[in-house]
């Protein structure tokens, strides 16, 4: 029991070995996020790497990630920058709401700040599924944009659960700024690991046949199907034979047949003699 549990193949080894790729990933992630502008191409290397990693399909983390860096860099970060205008925006939207404005009643201010939070719940969408189909497929900025916002909405229950996850931790970084770091630890590796997870999901139900998980016994049932074939081979190669035995007796009994009767015309040619 204890050699199978400390086994390289065991699932509390693969287990330490996920989380610690996921580490790794986070910490990749954070730095080279730092120049703020290219959060948008760090966040999608990040979800390329994931997503494959969710799929069994990860074959390292340093190269992979550096990889899907230069891929995603251009349009990811145009992404980023739209989102961050739209982010900007919204808290804007916010700091003038939070100011005592004359002129402006309390039904305005409500109608205004529901808006604001419908725009803030929408922005919250985006973002979370905008990186992820990025990482995942090669489409023009705003395509991926609209893919992002209209998935979102067809996916609206597992939507909401994706944001409330990840609304906990901006949440607990405006309210405890001094644990920010730590926050942004966990988001980039626990919280965007089972982002990825479900976003594999989410891709399977849009169609995407590559998203789905090769079984472990496919080519074990790849090969009965081969032995069905040979099987099937087999049986009209037994009615081939088969029949060409009966063509066969058949031919013979027919030459049979016809030396009879020439025996019979000689004997009946002699008796006339």
């Amino acid at each position: 029991m204890r050699n199978w549990l400390f086994d390289s193949d065991s699932p509390l080894i693969r287990g330490l070995s996920r989380m610690f790729d996921c580490m790794l990933l986070s910490v990749l992630t954070i730095i080279c996020s730092l120049p703020v502008i290219t959060v948008g191409a760090a966040v999608s290397a990040c979800y390329d790497v994931m997503i494959r990693m969710a799929l069994d399909r990860d074959n390292g983390i340093w190269k992979p990630y550096f990889k899907a860096l230069g891929k995603n860099f251009k349009k990811g970060t145009v992404i980023w920058l739209i989102c961050l205008v739209g982010i900007v925006f919204i808290g804007a939207n916010y700091y003038l709401l939070s100011l005592e404005m004359e002129g402006i009643s309390e039904g305005v201010r409500s109608v205004i700040m529901v808006i604001v939070l419908l725009l803030t719940v929408l922005m919250g969408f985006v973002l979370i599924y905008v990186f992820p189909l990025q990482a995942r497929y090669e489409n023009k900025v705003g395509t991926t944009l609209k893919n992002a916002l209209f998935i979102s909405i067809v996916q609206f229950p597992r939507s909401i659960g994706l944001l409330l996850v990840n609304g906990i931790v901006v949440a607990l970084g405006a309210f405890a700024p001094a644990v920010i770091p730590l926050l942004l630890f966990v988001e980039f590796s626990a919280v965007t690991y089972f982002t990825a997870t479900r976003m594999v999901k989410v891709f399977v139900a849009l169609g995407d046949e590559d998203a789905k998980k090769k079984p472990v016994d496919e080519d074990e049932f790849a090969g009965g199907d081969e032995a069905e074939e040979v099987v099937d081979v087999d049986k009209e190669s037994e009615e081939n034979s088969n029949i060409t035995e009966k063509n066969s007796e058949e031919d013979n009994l027919s030459e049979d047949k016809e030396e009879e009767c020439k025996s019979d015309e000689e004997n009946n040619s002699d008796t006339e003699e």
